[in-house]
């Protein structure tokens, strides 16, 4: 975890890696992660490890840099086995040359923290674990086809505890289908009482062919309005408030020192390594991604074939301006100065009538060098940036 007071800043040198376990116990209905149901093939995990270790060993002989931080994702990496966990760590991630304090996290899932699982976790140098609650309502947990209860998510963080993993992050969702204020404010209210180190706080996003979606556009299910968002924005921010934690990013929240400094590494445009399907890679001016399907990325990596099924180089112009949208996603903004010398040309003569139109607006400010969105910008984040990549020259 970061202890930097805001503004939030990284070493230019930061180096992340995210390594993809595509499997879970059942895919949640408003899933379109790439993941799948790990019970169709049991012989799957053992395969794909076999594959990773592959493409991990390539990773690591083109870029002997030390890792700053290391996120284990998914679909639900803890579907795994104690020793498929086990191997996942000692023969694919430990290799990696890292620096002494990397932050070093992984998801899970509250209904699959049996005895074997958590004993592996515990023999790995985990320094978080990000639990997916996304609610503490039974109806709204079954809604969204999720595998486990209320209670297990006490359980889950207890148990994380006890095997000594210093930081818990927990995963919620709101604006649910259904969803009034007061039961988000509920939802928030019961995970912060048990005292989480970070929370990430999503608005539900409709994804194409997820069967959540279906039941939406079919008119089975309605979304909070407008001004019910509101609310839960309104009671969102009294609660965070009233527990200590700065909302530091649109969709992330912590006290103070707190920070993830895995996904910082993402908002300030550092670079970063990404193992498995449809992981991608960000290296400098060169992106690539992993073929997404399971089969056709083990298949490739053991024919000693590349699992990369795309790749671009962006150009000076293309990178300030994924700078711009993800860096104004922090409450604190970003150096602006530090970003134009990166990428090799200025926000000013890409977007100036935006960048002047929102500052006439109130919405986006200058600070000591740092861009920012002001305090009535911040909750409109994701308008002011599309109104900032349409004003590009």
């Amino acid at each position: 975890m970061d202890s930097t007071p805001l503004p939030l800043s990284l070493p230019p040198d930061h180096l992340g890696l995210y390594i993809h376990v595509p499997f879970c116990v059942r895919k949640c209905r408003y899933c379109d992660f790439s993941s799948q149901a790990i019970g169709g093939n049991p012989a799957l995990p053992d395969q794909y490890l076999d594959a990773l270790a592959i493409e991990a060993r390539r990773r690591r002989e083109a870029s002997p840099r030390p890792l700053h931080s290391i996120f284990i994702g998914g679909g639900t990496p803890t579907t795994l086995t104690g020793a498929q966990l086990r191997r996942l760590w000692h023969e694919i991630i430990a290799p990696f040359p890292r620096t002494p304090q990397a932050e070093i996290s992984i998801e899970a899932n509250p209904g699959t923290f049996s005895e074997e699982v958590l004993a592996a976790l515990a023999e790995i140098p985990l320094t978080r674990v990000s639990i997916g609650v996304q609610s503490m309502h039974p109806d709204e947990l079954s809604l969204l086809g999720r595998i486990h209860t209320p209670a297990e998510v006490a359980d889950a963080v207890a148990a994380v505890r006890a095997i000594g993993i210093p930081r818990i992050n927990l995963d919620l969702i709101y604006a649910l289908p259904g969803q009034t204020p007061a039961r988000w404010a509920e939802t928030l209210r019961q995970a912060l009482t048990l005292r989480p180190d970070h929370l990430s706080l999503y608005a539900l996003m409709l994804e194409e062919g997820t069967p959540l979606t279906a039941q939406v556009e079919a008119g089975q299910l309605t979304l909070p309005g407008e001004e019910e968002e509101e609310a839960m924005a309104d009671a969102t921010d009294a609660l965070l408030a009233a527990a200590g934690f700065i909302q530091y990013e649109v969709s992330n929240a912590a006290p103070a020192g707190l920070y993830s400094r895995h996904n910082l590494g993402y908002w300030l445009g550092r670079d970063y390594l990404g193992l498995g399907p449809a992981a991608t890679s960000t290296f400098g001016a060169v992106r690539w991604r992993n073929t997404a399907d399971v089969a056709a990325y083990i298949a490739r990596v053991q024919a000693q074939e590349t699992a990369v099924a795309y790749a671009e180089r962006l150009s000076g112009a293309e990178r300030l301006l994924e700078r711009v949208m993800l860096g104004l996603r922090l409450r604190d903004g970003f150096t602006l100065a530090e970003a134009e010398n990166d990428c090799g040309c200025t926000l000013d003569a890409l977007a100036r009538a935006a960048i002047d139109a929102l500052q006439r607006e109130g919405l986006l400010e200058f600070d000591r060098g740092q861009l920012r969105l002001t305090s009535t910008g911040f909750p409109l984040a994701n308008t002011v940036v599309s109104r900032l990549m349409v004003g590009v020259n």
